[in-house]
């Protein structure tokens, strides 16, 4: 990844405010509606501190220059250069400067509403349901970007320079929110970079779409022989070529891919255990927290009280 990615927005300024028109829209794509809140440039002055608050929507933040310090879940993160957070609603969090520095970026709020129940029998559905998973699990921690953020605010500044369509504005903000939704899938990213680098192509497609096939299906009544015959290869030839590539097992990752999903859910919704555990793969609540519990190191009520701010 590229680091330190500096950049003078100032020029840019009056760009930013073009795009207010789109703002308090809405546009639904592939049953995702998603409402544009605002984008702005931000140039702060140093004493600039919001205090505790939280929100019903995502609030996006990118630093171009200096540094800020934000506050979510009670851990304190400094925001460099070239860095950006995502915060999904019901966080609460606050931000401040210190040594009497400002900071310069841009900030995005939207608000991501499903215009119908998820129906598992219907594809681009289940597509939707894990692409807003994906946005909501971005978390609050600082990532780095290798330029693709940056490069996507860029073009819809200069589509709003060129005079472009609501439309097309609405689509190019979309695209940076989906962007979005890979930096919180780099495990997978880098696992499969991993995979494959290394010499026997066959076999790490079989890895590959093993590693993809249990993440489309977690949620599902899936076992070891499921996916082994979705990859056409006998459960004893992939286990073998899993647990080399990967280090543990697929019965293993399944469940490593149900939990993160459930610690998500735990974390964003207000959800009941019960509803957790189905949504997630477990045939019963008791299952799902015993193995939460053994895996995690508490249970599933004490992680939502440390990582969540529903119950504040």
């Amino acid at each position: 990844m590229r680091e330190n990615i500096k950049i003078d927005l100032s020029d840019y300024e009056d760009d930013f405010m073009l795009l207010n028109k789109i703002c308090y829209k809405d546009i639904l794509v592939n049953n995702i509606q998603l409402k544009i809140l605002g984008i702005h440039y931000m140039d702060t002055d140093p004493d600039w501190n919001v205090s505790k608050h939280k929100h019903s929507f995502f609030e996006f933040h990118y630093i171009t220059d200096n540094y800020v310090f934000t506050t979510s879940n009670g851990i304190k993160r400094k925001i460099t250069p070239g860095q950006f957070y995502t915060l999904a609603p019901g966080v609460l969090h606050s931000h401040c400067q210190e040594d009497g520095i400002g900071h310069t970026g841009f900030s995005m709020r939207w608000e991501i509403v499903t215009n119908s129940a998820f129906n598992n029998e219907q594809l681009n559905l289940i597509k939707s349901k894990q692409l807003i998973e994906s946005i909501y699990a971005t978390g609050s921690e600082p990532l780095t970007d290798d330029g693709t953020i940056l490069n996507g605010v860029l073009n819809l500044l200069e589509l709003g320079r060129q005079g472009f369509s609501e439309l097309e504005l609405q689509l190019a903000f979309f695209q940076i929110v989906l962007k979005l939704s890979k930096y919180a899938n780099q495990d997978l990213s880098e696992l499969k970079s991993n995979i494959g680098s290394k010499d026997d192509s066959f076999d790490n497609n079989i890895v590959i779409n093993t590693i993809q096939f249990i993440e489309d299906n977690y949620y599902q009544d899936i076992n070891v022989n499921d996916v082994a015959n979705s990859v056409h290869v006998s459960y004893s030839h992939l286990s073998r070529l899993f647990k080399n590539s990967v280090g543990e097992t697929v019965n293993q990752y399944i469940k490593k891919v149900r939990l993160k999903k459930a610690a998500y859910l735990l974390k964003c919704t207000s959800k009941d255990m019960s509803t957790i555990a189905k949504e997630v793969g477990f045939n019963s609540e008791y299952y799902f927290c015993n193995d939460f519990k053994k895996n995690v190191g508490m249970s599933p009520g004490n992680y939502r009280k440390s990582n969540s701010s529903l119950s504040e």
